[in-house]
């Protein structure tokens, strides 16, 4: 093929790196799948077009020279990093299985030399592909070496070690004898090095980079609006009318910032398009525009620092560096609120605060209690006007879980409801437009309007018959139930809320069905039976429901009988508490209804300003796209 390159190539004198704010090994089953069988198609005596691949070989570039003289320059891949990994993890098996044959021996050596590892002059490691820091070390001492499997800290790592197993499958499973399988490795070895042709394109300067990435995806892997947007301001860096030094140092500016955000979020389990989007959106609206019906994703970010800006590209840079300088800032606001129980969250705040370590718990409740996503932005840019006060941020916590768990679970609004509004309240909070006082009067005001007071003081009223088994809100409520009753013992509940919130973890007292059982048959008529099965008074936690099913109450509650799997002997509080009852009637459930909500009364309580804005209420947009 005419003007094309190929792997032999590609991979002269060079040593590629792939930079570390690009994102992570992201080919799955069906990419890697869809390589290997274009492969199997592939003629022997046909090239195969492959692709593009952009490198950029950096000014103050590595110059290396292995055992033997040979001299290797290190290139930054820029794009076709999902080919070439893959490429290298098919040579590295392939040569392992050469490896065991007498006359593949030399064959394997070569292959793993050429494009795998070679040594250098002080006979170390000289590895021809290093990857992003996140999965470096897991890619060249465990997927490309015959070691033990290490621990796999990202999701890239993981797909670098499944692509390397269906690979390795794959070369397994050719038919044939020994010489016929020998003959189909030498086969497949001379299709990928010699019969694979690129593209090769160089770019000159690392602001060049946003100018052919973004129409270079790899194959089946479209680019997420994260990549795109880092695309155009490095686009932008190349285009501004502004001095040669000054775009140089806005694309290294945009490089470092990728680099950290991708680092943030996949430290924080957050690496996904989704989270990355919701990140890039949640900057948005803080800081640029709060009505979410006009983010369009990077199409925004294009529109907002269009090159045709006519009031200077000195302008410009100055309003592109600060973009990328607060969406740097805002990825750890964003981090910490999805993930506050991580070790380094919330690091900003002064260390060895007792606030701090509230933060962490409130932040956790208020993901539990949901929605989180319309306070968001809110959070965020609490943070980040008062980055070193982790009393605002607790306060505001403690207000919206309280008004999100009252809102969206007791009276049972959309999770877009009020959306608007703290989308504003966190725009105005960002640039300074309230102060905080005002900012906890606005919150209160938006969700302080008759029918919503209406609505908890109905939901706590304990006269009433609550049918909730299947609500979205109970394990949250009884396990909020579970940490006050051992914070009475000034103590913490010993079962975990991830056990509860994973597991089939809600128990009926009075079983769903008593057909059968004389105990419950002769306490509840049928009609009483259906009127308190599901009643907030008749369910609990628990992590025995297999083992309790339909028993009769005594012994569920095991004292009689000194049963291992019983009330009596729960670590769950809430189900211990239960054996203070004799029986259980639907006295009972009515006197244990009545403490619930009169617990729930207190602990979702909120002291509401006069001038709540009932008038709000009946404004259309209200409620926006949801999240």
């Amino acid at each position: 093929m005419k003007d094309t390159l190929s792997l032999q190539d590609i991979f002269h004198n060079r040593i590629f790196k792939v930079p570390a704010f690009q994102r992570g090994y992201a080919w799955e089953e069906q990419q890697v799948g869809e390589f290997l069988d274009d492969l199997e198609l592939l003629d022997s005596d046909r090239f195969h077009y492959t692709g593009t691949v952009v490198l950029f070989e950096r000014p103050d570039a590595k110059h290396l020279k292995d055992n033997e003289g040979n001299s290797y320059v290190e290139t930054e891949i820029v794009d076709g990093q999902q080919r070439l990994t893959t490429i290298v993890l098919l040579l590295n098996e392939m040569s392992k299985a050469l490896n065991t044959y007498d006359e593949g021996a030399d064959l394997a050596n070569g292959i793993r030399k050429r494009f795998v590892q070679t040594v250098d002059r002080d006979r170390q490691p000289l590895h021809k592909l290093s990857l992003s820091d996140d999965t470096d070390h897991f890619f060249k001492n465990s997927v490309l070496s015959n070691g033990s499997i290490e621990s796999r800290p990202v999701m890239a790592a993981q797909r670098l070690e499944d692509a390397r197993r269906q690979i390795a499958d794959y070369l397994h499973r050719a038919d044939g004898d020994d010489e016929t399988r020998g003959a189909w490795l030498l086969d497949l070895h001379d299709k990928v090095t010699t019969r694979l042709h690129f593209n090769l394109y160089e770019v000159d300067w690392e602001g060049e980079v946003g100018v052919i990435f973004e129409v270079m995806n790899d194959r089946g892997k479209q680019l997420t609006d994260l990549e795109k947007v880092k695309n155009y301001l490095l686009h932008a860096a190349s285009s501004l009318h502004v001095t040669p030094a000054s775009r140089e140092q806005l694309a290294k500016e945009v490089n470092k910032a990728w680099e950290v955000i991708l680092g943030q979020l996949m430290a924080a389990g957050l690496g996904s398009p989704a989270n990355e989007n919701q990140m890039l959106r949640a900057h948005w609206l803080m800081k640029y525009d709060p009505q979410s019906k006009n983010w369009q994703g990077s199409k925004s970010i294009r529109r907002r620092f269009d090159l045709r800006n006519k009031g200077g590209h000195s302008q410009l840079l100055s309003e592109l560096r600060s973009y990328v300088q607060g969406l740097r800032e805002s990825c750890v606001t964003f981090c910490d609120a999805l993930r506050p129980g991580r070790d380094t969250a919330f690091d900003s705040f002064p260390p060895g605060l007792r606030a701090t370590n509230k933060v962490v718990q409130w932040n956790g409740k208020l993901l539990r209690g949901g929605p989180a996503a319309v306070f968001l932005p809110l959070l965020m840019a609490v943070r980040m006007r008062w980055p070193s006060e982790p009393q605002k941020y607790l306060a505001v916590l403690r207000l919206c879980e309280a008004l999100a768990f009252r809102t969206y679970r007791m009276a049972g609004n959309n999770s877009n409801y009020r959306q608007p509004a703290m989308f504003r309240l966190a725009f105005d909070v960002t640039h300074g437009k309230t102060d905080f006082d005002e900012a906890l009067r606005e919150i209160k005001r938006r969700y302080g309007n008759f029918r919503l007071r209406q609505a908890f003081e109905a939901f706590t009223d304990a006269e009433s018959l609550h049918s909730l088994y299947g609500w979205r809100g109970l394990k949250y409520f009884l396990y909020e139930y579970e940490e006050h009753l051992a914070s009475a013992l000034k103590g913490q509940p010993q079962v975990a809320w991830s056990e509860i919130h994973q597991g089939d973890t809600i128990e009926h007292i009075l079983p769903q069905s008593i057909d059968g059982q004389p105990y419950w048959e002769s306490r509840f008529a049928q009609d009483t039976h259906q009127r308190y099965r599901h009643d907030i008074g008749n369910l609990t936690l628990t992590k025995y429901n297999p083992s309790l099913g339909n028993k009769a109450f005594p012994d569920k509650k095991g004292r009689e009988h000194n049963e291992e799997h019983c009330y009596a002997n729960s670590l769950l509080l809430v189900e211990g508490e239960l054996t203070k009852w004799d029986d259980w009637t639907t006295q009972s459930i009515d006197e244990r209804r009545t403490a619930l909500l009169g617990w729930a009364r207190q602990r979702w309580h909120v002291d509401f300003d006069n001038d709540s804005d009932d008038a709000y209420e009946v404004q259309s947009e209200d409620e926006d796209v949801e999240e």
